[in-house]
């Protein structure tokens, strides 16, 4: 395992409550799919998150904090990203269970997550304004967008004004970004 799964819940960012949030009004949709015996839209909800929101843009926004190479984090920021990396992940191998059992529950076993014993995970009903993942993707675009505009590579450094709304995420982004 790349980064051991952190012993113990740290104090979490709030780019990592936002993401947790956002899985746990997830796994509500998911858990009455599953129960009126609806298997489409969880597949498509849940490849959506994975693919669009995971990998695309959370994963990409905490690398820096996860590897912190240039040592502009805490370690307790550090243990944030790398405890919800885990979350996330064990998540959605749980949600995705029903529907494809078979790697799910070989990636389970390997973490050490009997998945034969597990309760089906409820939310947490955590209050967390999850629409400001859309307010982060528009912003991650835009970014992304300009420098390829201008013929950048993603590391170069660019001036960029960080929306209000998203000042919580305010290191992340400009760590993501290399926003000066």
């Amino acid at each position: 395992m790349l980064f051991p799964k952190p012993k113990t819940k740290q104090k979490l960012s709030d780019l990592d409550e936002l993401f947790i949030s956002y899985i746990d009004k997830l796994t509500m949709k998911v858990d009455k799919c599953y129960g009126d015996y609806d298997f489409y839209t969880p597949a498509i909800k849940l490849r959506t998150f994975l693919w669009d929101l995971f990998a695309s843009h959370y994963i990409e926004m905490v690398k820096a904090r996860v590897y912190n190479t240039e040592k502009i984090f805490t370690k307790g920021e550090c243990n944030s990203a790398k405890f919800t990396l885990h979350y996330l992940l064990e998540r959605l191998l749980i949600l995705f269970y029903p529907i494809i059992p078979q790697i799910t529950s070989v990636i389970l076993e390997n973490r050490g997550v009997n998945h034969l014993t597990l309760q089906f995970p409820k939310s947490t009903k955590k209050k967390f304004n999850t629409a400001l993942i859309d307010e982060l993707i528009n912003f991650n675009s835009k970014i992304w967008k300009e420098k390829k505009e201008k013929g950048v590579s993603l590391k170069e450094k660019i001036a960029g004004k960080i929306p209000k709304e998203l000042m919580p995420f305010e290191k992340d982004l400009k760590a993501t970004h290399n926003l000066i």
